[in-house]
């Protein structure tokens, strides 16, 4: 009697071990999803009048951080690079939405479809996916251009001639002006089309790591304020979004495979007075203008909304131009701080020396201030008028209006886990966790509590 009790304790032994084995899915049979909603501050996600019941479905379902803080500078390509690097600026290279160039006497411009390796200086989580046998994928993920290592992609310009774009043409989702026009269209159509290509890449090509970026819900942000109706609006389609690509998913067999991963690249704070430091400079000799444009500068100060990059743009007259500039701007009403070199590896930026795109000076705005580039006019600050963004990002990470959500759901997430703040940084060497890869030499960390 006792060897047959023991014979069936080993069978049913054998069978808990057979369907562990049997619910364990192989690398190369998951899916990560990450997916950036597009300026989402953490203080707007508590907000219970926020109408995105996917988003809290999936947070209540799966796992979610209180706030996250975020990168300087609070820009999108930064943050969207961190969020695949695990490491800052200074070291991801990353600085601004673009390549910035530097001519000599004249404003600095920004080239935004270098190819990425020109601008990202480390592996990314999808090179290592790639390099580790995994497919990957992006849609509207930046910067990217000609990166080598994404399986499939629908860029954020697409490309007519690519093969998603085919496909997606020969479905009746777009049409040669859809193509040709598609950066002049108003950016809930573009999410529309965007949501549809990862959707189809999702269920048609089933890529272990998919990238997924949305951007109504900054435009809105930007022109109307954040927390406004018409922002509010924006990220009810944004829910929308997501709901569809996940219906999608369902659909096509694939949950319990999946992980989403849905995060941002920065908060979002509404601006009343507008600063222009271009035209301290123009009234005072540095900035020359043809009508409304700049036809020669010794210095030139491009923003980022609640912060700006200051620049000599004059080498020979470098030792008399910067402690000049820094006197002129100090005074400025509006301007918290003027930023100098050796204080940029506190806020993750790079020296100088180590990064030649990085300003000479850097200021900040005050709260309630934002930055606007314009050198035309007489007054130096105003008040915002329609024709001026009222939303802005672009302030330091410690703000805390510059924290942004995070949640998490699907195959591997611990449901009901709840952290308190997590950082950015942590995103990447997460993901790469749930592909069953190690990032090494980030700066963040697994985030093991919210992982089964």
């Amino acid at each position: 009697m006792r060897m047959k009790q023991f014979i069936a304790a080993l069978l049913a032994c054998a069978c808990l071990i057979s369907s562990a084995f049997a619910a364990e899915i192989l690398p190369k049979e998951r899916m990560v999803v990450l997916i950036t909603i597009d300026g989402f501050p953490a203080w707007l996600w508590e907000d219970p009048t926020l109408p995105v019941p996917t988003l809290r479905k999936l947070a209540r379902e799966g796992a979610s951080a209180k706030a996250m803080t975020i990168s300087n500078p609070a820009v999108t390509w930064p943050n969207h690079t961190t969020l695949v690097t695990g490491v800052t600026p200074a070291k991801h290279g990353v600085l601004y939405n673009g390549l910035l160039l530097r001519p000599a006497g004249l404003p600095p411009k920004l080239e935004p479809w270098k190819d990425k390796n020109a601008l990202v200086r480390v592996p990314t989580v999808y090179d290592l996916a790639f390099k580790s046998g995994l497919s990957t994928a992006q849609v509207d993920w930046v910067p990217t251009t000609n990166s080598m290592t994404l399986t499939w992609e629908f860029p954020e310009i697409p490309n007519p001639n690519g093969v998603i774009e085919k496909e997606l043409a020969a479905a009746g989702v777009i049409d040669a002006a859809g193509f040709r026009e598609f950066t002049k269209r108003n950016p809930a159509w573009r999410d529309m089309i965007w949501t549809k290509a990862a959707t189809h890449i999702a269920t048609t090509r089933r890529p272990n790591l998919l990238l997924f970026h949305l951007l109504v819900t900054d435009a809105h942000n930007h022109k109307y304020g954040p927390g406004s109706p018409a922002s509010h609006t924006a990220f009810a389609y944004a829910d929308a979004c997501v709901r569809e690509l996940l219906d999608g998913i369902e659909a096509a067999g694939l949950k319990e495979k999946v992980t989403l991963v849905i995060t941002t690249d920065h908060g979002f704070k509404t601006a009343k007075r507008i600063i222009r430091p271009n035209i301290v400079l123009r009234r005072e000799g540095l900035l020359q203008t043809r009508g409304p444009t700049v036809a020669s500068c010794d210095a030139y100060v491009s923003v980022l909304g609640g912060s700006a990059m200051v620049f000599v743009t004059n080498p020979e007259k470098r030792a008399s131009v910067l402690p000049r500039l820094k006197e002129l701007l100090a005074k400025v009403e509006g301007i918290e701080r003027v930023v100098e070199p050796k204080d940029y590896p506190a806020l993750g930026l790079p020296l100088p020396e180590q990064n030649g795109q990085i300003g000479d000076l850097i200021l900040l705005a005050k709260g309630g201030y934002g930055f606007h580039v314009s050198p035309i006019g007489e007054e130096v600050v105003s008040d915002v008028t329609p024709d001026v963004y009222a939303g802005h990002h672009g302030y330091l990470n410690s703000d805390r209006e510059m924290d942004g959500v995070f949640l998490a759901w699907g195959r591997g997430i611990k449901s009901g886990a709840r952290l308190e703040r997590i950082a950015n940084l942590d995103v990447a060497p997460t993901v790469a966790a749930l592909l069953g890869l190690e990032m090494k030499d980030v700066d963040g960390r697994v985030l093991r509590e919210l992982l089964k």
